[in-house]
């Protein structure tokens, strides 16, 4: 059973019900939420994004949904960090921002092929390393 990188506007349509995807994103955690993997520069990302969208209560709520299953947290390495960079200067004239660039060295160091995103416009242009390409859920 692969494992699966979330993105924050994946985590941000599961904690806002009111997102457009937020039954979609429901319904992916509900079917492979086992499986998930939460990058730390995501969930920061998201949460900024979340309270943005709410307020500070609605992310904390969300916060402690997360924190009854705790999910699996991922750190950058040095390494990772470097090809982030790397990725970032690839597509710099797409403007890959900097957290799908973590996640693109994340999926690579891992042999990730799967990533829970909405951002269909970044990762379908990025060619990672290890495979053709990322497959997108949901």
């Amino acid at each position: 059973m692969a494992d699966i990188l979330l993105d924050a506007s994946y985590l941000v349509s599961l904690g806002y019900p009111a997102d457009q995807h937020h039954a979609a994103a429901r319904a992916l955690a509900a079917e492979k939420g086992p499986r998930f993997l939460i990058p730390d520069v995501v969930l920061a990302e998201a949460f900024y994004n979340l309270r943005g969208l709410t307020n500070t209560h609605a992310a904390t709520r969300f916060a402690e949904t997360l924190s009854r299953r705790p999910p699996r947290l991922l750190g950058l390495t040095p390494i990772d960090f470097g090809r982030a960079v790397q990725v970032m200067r690839q597509y710099e004239d797409a403007e890959l921002d900097f957290v799908d660039a973590c996640l693109t060295a994340l999926a690579e160091r891992l042999n990730i092929t799967q990533i829970a995103t909405f951002d269909r416009r970044d990762f379908s242009m990025i060619r990672p390393r290890h495979t053709a390409y990322f497959e997108l859920l949901p």
